[in-house]
């Protein structure tokens, strides 16, 4: 019996051995398969920086602080003035009595038919007189073309480049300047007494034929109150048109008076020079601080001086209409000459 009993605990000590060794290799397998999975999340996510790693292979490691400079981003989209309620600055018509009694520049538009001109026998040397009485010889600008007889400067000697560029234009006869004319009257065709002017030719077309200037003031509206207003500015924008056809550049002239009332024509003068892109002399805004507003008393016609019409020496240019118009009118004519001549 007692050998049967040892027998049984050898038997009892093989099995548990066996099972403590089968233990044993049960764990050496879990922690292999363990260290496989391991290795393969390390070689996945080696793979997804990879592209870096090669970037930097062969660089040696620097530490750096964070930048402290912002990531470049893009500017931001402007916004337009009107969204805020500014609007841009427009020209309009309706504010003609707060323009400037010069032109301040020039359209391309006329540069380039002023350089047509030349092209077509227009002389830059000359220009034309397209008006009524207000400019009609000898008071409208005939006085520099008789040197000291005729004009003292004063401090406006800048101004006798263009007076010797233009000379005998200041005292040309124009066949384009008529007392108690209109604008119809400028604009349509005539008979005439004499053979100078064509049968049937406009005196406006007879004077660019006759004189071929570069430049032409175009200065009516008095007479043409009394005729509707509608009349005037069709035949204002004729004359305009005559002009520009024939490659001379038109200074449109605002009027001194307001027979009319409520200024209205030289409404219409500002939006045609807005319409064609010609200059404007602004007459009406030079005479506005003269006495009674540069006129004589119940006419339309400028205030004078007994003594001189041109003499800017002295106080002529706050008493009297004529002074001012001729000294503004030579100065527009200079000003747009040096504009289309840069």
């Amino acid at each position: 019996m007692k050998k049967k009993s040892g027998s049984k605990l050898k038997i009892n000590l093989l099995s548990a051995l066996a099972v403590l060794l089968g233990a044993v290799l049960i764990m050496l397998i879990v922690s292999v398969l363990l260290a496989d999975k391991r290795q393969v999340r390390a070689m996945q996510t080696t793979d997804l920086v990879q592209p870096t790693a090669l970037a930097t292979e062969n660089t040696p490691e620097i530490l750096t602080e964070p930048s402290s400079t912002p990531e470049p981003t893009m500017p931001p989209t402007p916004i337009a003035a009107e969204e805020f309620g500014i609007q841009p600055t427009v020209v309009k018509a309706s504010n003609w009595k707060n323009w400037p009694v010069l032109p301040e520049t020039v359209s391309q538009k006329m540069i380039d038919i002023y350089l047509l001109g030349k092209e077509n026998n227009r002389n830059p040397g000359r220009f034309s007189k397209v008006g009524d009485s207000n400019s009609v010889m000898p008071s409208f600008l005939s006085c520099f073309d008789f040197g000291e007889l005729g004009y003292v400067i004063g401090e406006y000697a800048s101004l006798e480049p263009a007076i010797q560029n233009f000379k005998w234009s200041f005292s040309r006869d124009s066949r384009a300047a008529i007392n108690g004319i209109t604008a119809m009257g400028l604009d349509t065709y005539h008979t005439y007494e004499d053979e100078v002017c064509w049968p049937y030719e406009s005196p406006t077309s007879c004077e660019y034929r006759l004189w071929e200037p570069s430049i032409a003031f175009i200065s009516l509206g008095t007479n043409d109150v009394y005729l509707k207003k509608e009349d005037f500015e069709l035949h204002m924008r004729s004359l305009v048109q005559k002009s520009l056809d024939r490659y001379v550049v038109p200074i449109l002239v605002t009027k001194a008076d307001n027979l009319e009332g409520d200024d209205s024509f030289n409404e219409i003068i500002a939006q045609i020079s807005l319409d064609f892109e010609v200059p404007l002399w602004n007459l009406w805004a030079a005479m506005a601080p003269l006495p009674n507003h540069g006129l004589r008393p119940n006419d339309v016609h400028p205030s004078f001086s007994n003594d001189s019409l041109c003499d800017f020496s002295g106080a002529d240019l706050k008493s009297y209409g004529w002074t001012v118009r001729n000294l503004t009118g030579l100065q527009a004519l200079d000003r747009v000459w040096q504009l289309l001549n840069p």
